[in-house]
């Protein structure tokens, strides 16, 4: 990975305020601008999550949206959608991206201090699961689940649902629950989640 050169933003107005590295960007908590992407079938009313490889310092094997990565330095949001390429083997055009507007979030249970500006989209994509190129150095596979699982998950901890994975080695259902997913703000889940199915609805706007 190297130490990437991210852009150091103002919280507040977004404006960019100086460059850092990546390192230095989470030692010091210092705020950088993230993209993340949920990919929609609405044929089959469902997303794609990205199960996060083994490897992966910040949250391995857990399950987080389609594609996510910092914006390097004077990259746009977006931009961000070469995660998509590079990740996933999904190529889009910007005007595919469906913007829903940006959120800060913090943490510090990942990669060191995390102060992010996230650009969020949604993108639609309706490819078969296996047909996903996935990076074995990113993630260790991809998951399919309907919209209405993934929030009857997020409404209830206990809740399991079923799903489709599809790893280097198989297609298969497997069960997925709440642990299964990355930690952080569940709210924020929701969001994205409620706004996938408000796309395949056909109701609008869509913001988080």
């Amino acid at each position: 990975m190297g130490d990437e050169r991210l852009d150091e933003i103002d919280p507040t107005t977004g404006r960019v305020i100086g460059v850092m590295g990546r390192a230095e960007a989470h030692a010091e908590g210092r705020w950088h601008q993230v993209f993340h992407c949920l990919v929609v079938n609405p044929a089959r009313r469902s997303v794609i999550l990205q199960r996060r490889a083994a490897t992966k310092r910040a949250f391995p094997s857990l399950l987080d949206f389609s594609a996510t990565g910092h914006l390097e330095a004077g990259e746009s949001a977006l931009d961000g959608r070469r995660e998509l390429a590079e990740e996933l083997g999904l190529v889009v055009d910007g005007d595919d991206l469906i913007p829903l507007g940006t959120r800060l979030l913090m943490d510090d249970r990942g990669e060191g201090t995390n102060r992010e500006l996230v650009h969020v989209f949604l993108v639609c994509d309706e490819r078969r699961l296996e047909d996903y190129q996935c990076d074995p150095a990113e993630l260790d596979g991809v998951v399919e689940i309907g919209i209405t699982a993934l929030l009857e998950i997020l409404d209830d901890h206990t809740v399991t649902r079923a799903a489709v994975e599809c790893t280097s080695e198989r297609l298969a259902e497997v069960q997925i629950g709440r642990k299964d997913l990355v930690v952080g703000e569940n709210g924020y889940w929701v969001v994205l989640a409620t706004m996938a199915d408000r796309l395949v609805e056909g109701r609008r706007p869509l913001a988080i």
